[in-house]
């Protein structure tokens, strides 16, 4: 064995303590690396098996509204599919794509909950979806076929009882496509984890219009296309872009005729390659997604983590160095090279980080179900690619061995030679490498614990104000899958239940899409309205308050009437009593006949927009969602009572009951993960910078022993050695807080920009952070500098 690894391994036995604290820290720090590094290079593998992903893009647009707005968006009409295909050339295939959802197959009479999603016959030539049966050059060519993944026709099979091939040829139907049948042609393998478009089975788009869709003036498609290869990129964007420009110049120039754009060129089409779609700003409602500055953030924090164990091991390890001084003049006087000297030291560190790794691992696997729950999505192990983990693991090996090595042998060799062999260096005052790396750890680990208090705070701001409307005490039941006679039955048997104290069926329960239109201004100009359809027991199931006009009323639930809020009144410019106005909307004419308060329909992070609420939902029509306010004492009750009535009046559907106040919280979801995020990279911080720090007074008090021992003898007070001990870690401590502040309040007010109702950027955050790492650090020291103020001075002076 290397003399250098038998030298090591001695050592690190020799320093037991200085050893544990070095592989603790670093272990936690490498289990944080392993589970940042393997979700981050997932999420950019995205799309990336497609066999043309090179070639293959979306088309999507951007919109300057008369009011300065910007939209960007990929919903666009399906027909542009074939107009790209016919006008231009370098175009190869083109297909389009929208998902109808969560819809109700029924097989065999068993129903299903599946993903359908909607296409054309290109989408199997241009997408490199594995197919299992059934020739891909046919799909989807019959209006009435049906392509279905594996996973989906086990289910099949299990219910019919036979082979998957046996299913081509077997119908089934869909309850929003009026029973139509659609034939099974062909089966694909299971949509791979890192594949945008997820899917359990697609059909073509004669029956499209049969399932919901967001409304959006431009169409409710994604369009992808496929170019030939060999062209040049720019070229192929700028005629398909003039294409999509030509086909949309009518409704464009309607858009100007309302003063709604400022001209032509506010509408811009443009291009993103497939595999930038996952973590492209413009996203998809039809495609899975994620933030592309969220894993950037989220690496970063990775480093922040490792830089503070790394500062760790170089300030454990030159604190070592110090303690080897006379060992290593000796080396030096007798011929040893600085590299002979770097060696000893790099076989040590390298020892402890393969440890490190090692205990990483372990810890990675047990928090690797934690994550799951912090992550937007999962880390799939299919996906995981061996070879590229094993060159990134080497690398961090080789780099943290060899900078916690080389600095400890720099600060060394500039030290003079009568210095080393006379032991007379001491570690701690004086030492601005110690210095410094204390405070960077302690000032990035401030910085996360400031973040960490005001994303929370930012959350319970937007949890708890007041929304305009009460979203407690109601139950939300997805009821899109049934009739409208089958969802008039079950209201009117619900009502009859006296628990319940007013139930309401409308198009939105404001967790997912939204319907818009455009109301015109007596001027001619355009206010781009939301639409909300429900009916006359809207307003009293949410508590809204109607502060002009009246209710709607069963006499009027079918005629033009109309309840909008305040924000479109002002926006119309209205500001006399606007009961009986009338306003245009789409070629037809509405009476205004009241008008509710402002509410929070959108997220916090989405200022108020003007808001029109339309009769519509009275027969079941639209009526997506039933919400219910009950009596909440008689809730043991009442939910089975929900349950059975169900099972009666729609039996074989599954019941999809919500608490609405939980669902309504669950859209600060994402901010939720990074409090949690950001919340465990702080306390992973804190603990690693005070074990780094334990480690630190130890190898202190150490160096002092003979001095503590003195000052004791010559009357010190306990508190006083304490406090002789402390101030400099203390200080320390103080100046990282300085150092923090002004990039965490840089950070925070950056952060807190993406919200139109936020909270304050107070004080107090940044003084709670401040005292919390102050009292860790004092918490840590004090104990080791006690022990030593505490010793008995003859035990410290007797081999003096």
């Amino acid at each position: 064995m290397n003399k250098n690894v038998l030298y090591a391994l001695r050592n690190i036995l020799r320093n037991k303590a200085n050893s544990v604290i070095t592989v603790a820290g670093l272990s936690v720090a490498f289990a944080c690396l392993i589970l940042i590094f393997l979700y981050v290079t997932q999420e950019f593998s995205y799309n990336n098996f497609h066999v043309n992903a090179n070639n293959i893009f979306r088309v999507n647009y951007s919109v300057k509204w008369a009011n300065g707005n910007v939209n960007e968006s990929a919903l666009l009409n399906p027909e542009l599919s074939q107009v790209l295909k016919d006008k231009v050339p370098q175009v190869k295939r083109c297909t389009a794509f929208r998902s109808a959802q969560k819809q109700t197959m029924s097989f065999e009479h068993q129903n299903l909950e599946e993903t359908l999603c909607i296409t054309e016959p290109d989408f199997f030539k241009m997408f490199s979806f594995k197919v299992l049966y059934g020739n891909p050059d046919q799909f989807l060519k019959s209006p009435n076929e049906l392509v279905i993944t594996k996973n989906l026709a086990n289910k099949l099979c299990t219910i019919g009882k036979c082979g998957i091939e046996d299913l081509l040829g077997k119908t089934v139907s869909f309850m929003n496509s009026g029973d139509q049948p659609f034939v099974i042609s062909g089966i694909l393998d299971n949509v791979p984890k890192n594949s945008t478009l997820q899917f359990s089975a697609l059909i073509p788009y004669k029956y499209e219009r049969n399932f919901s869709t967001s409304n959006n003036y431009f169409g409710n498609s994604t369009i992808f296309y496929q170019t030939n290869g060999n062209n040049n990129i720019t070229n192929t964007e700028a005629q398909v872009s003039s294409v999509v420009k030509t086909y949309y110049q009518g409704m464009i120039d309607v858009l100007e005729s309302h003063k709604a754009l400022t001209d032509a060129d506010d509408f811009q089409p443009f291009m993103i390659a497939l595999k930038d779609t996952h973590l492209n700003k413009v996203q998809s409602d039809y495609e899975t997604n994620n933030n592309k500055a969220s894993l950037y953030i989220l690496s970063a924090i990775g480093l922040l983590i490792l830089i503070i164990a790394c500062s760790n091991f170089i300030m454990l390890s030159l604190g070592q160095a110090f303690k080897k001084v006379g060992e290593v003049g000796i080396r030096y006087m007798l011929g040893a090279r600085r590299t002979s000297i770097f060696g000893i030291f790099f076989s040590e560190n390298l020892i402890l980080s393969i440890t490190a790794f090692v205990l990483g691992v372990i810890i990675f696997v047990l928090f690797l179900p934690t994550f799951k729950n912090l992550a937007p999505n999962e880390i799939y192990t299919s996906l995981i690619n061996i070879p590229r983990v094993v060159l990134f693991v080497i690398g961090c090996l080789l780099l943290i061995a060899f900078s916690t090595s080389i600095i400890p042998v720099l600060k060394l060799n500039n030290i003079q030679p009568n210095l080393l062999s006379s032991k007379k260096l001491k570690l701690g005052k004086g030492n601005g490498i110690t210095q410094l790396f204390v405070t960077l750890q302690y000032g990035l680990s401030i910085l996360l614990i400031i973040l960490t208090i005001l994303v929370v705070h930012q959350i319970n701001y937007m949890k708890y104000k007041n929304l305009g409307f009460s979203s407690k005490n109601i139950i939300d039941l997805r009821i899109f899958q049934l009739t409208n006679s089958e969802k008039l039955a079950l209201r009117d048997r619900l009502n009859s239940n006296p628990d319940i104290i007013n139930l309401t069926l409308t198009d939105r329960d404001y967790m997912g899409g939204r319907s818009s239109d455009a109301v015109i201004k007596d001027n001619g100009d355009w206010v781009d309205t939301r639409i909300l359809n429900v009916d006359n027991n809207y307003i009293p199931t949410l508590g809204l308050k109607l502060i002009r006009g009246e209710n709607f009323r069963e006499s009027n639930l079918n005629s033009k009437s109309v309840i909008v809020n305040e924000k479109l009144l002002a926006d119309l410019g209205k500001k006399e009593d606007p009961i009986g106005n009338t306003i245009r909307m789409s070629g037809t004419v509405y009476q205004i006949i009241g008008v509710v308060k402002n509410f929070h329909y959108d997220s916090m992070e989405d200022e108020i927009m003007p808001l029109m609420l339309r009769p519509k939902t009275y027969n079941g029509e639209r009526g997506n969602f039933m919400l219910l306010r009950y009596q909440p004492q008689q809730l043991a009750s009442l939910l089975p009572f929900i349950r059975n009535t169900w099972e009666k009046i729609i039996p074989g559907k599954e019941l999809d009951l919500n608490f609405w106040d939980e669902q309504l919280n669950n859209r600060y979801q994402s901010e939720e993960q990074w409090s949690q995020i950001i919340g465990y990279a702080a306390i992973i911080a804190i603990i690693i910078s005070s074990l780094g720090l334990f480690g630190l007074t130890l190898l202190t008090v150490n160096t002092r022993t003979k001095e503590i021992g003195i000052r004791k003898i010559n009357g010190a007070k306990i508190g006083e050695v304490m406090a002789m001990l402390n101030k400099d870690f203390v200080k320390w401590v103080v100046i990282a807080f300085i150092m923090a502040t002004p990039m965490a309040y840089y950070v925070g007010r950056k952060w807190l920009q993406n919200f139109a109702y936020k909270t304050d950027l107070s004080w107090w955050i940044f003084a709670l952070a401040g005292i919390l790492a102050l009292g860790i650090a004092l918490l840590t020291v004090s104990w080791q500098s006690w022990k030593a103020a505490t010793r008995n001075p003859v035990e410290a002076l007797r081999y003096e």
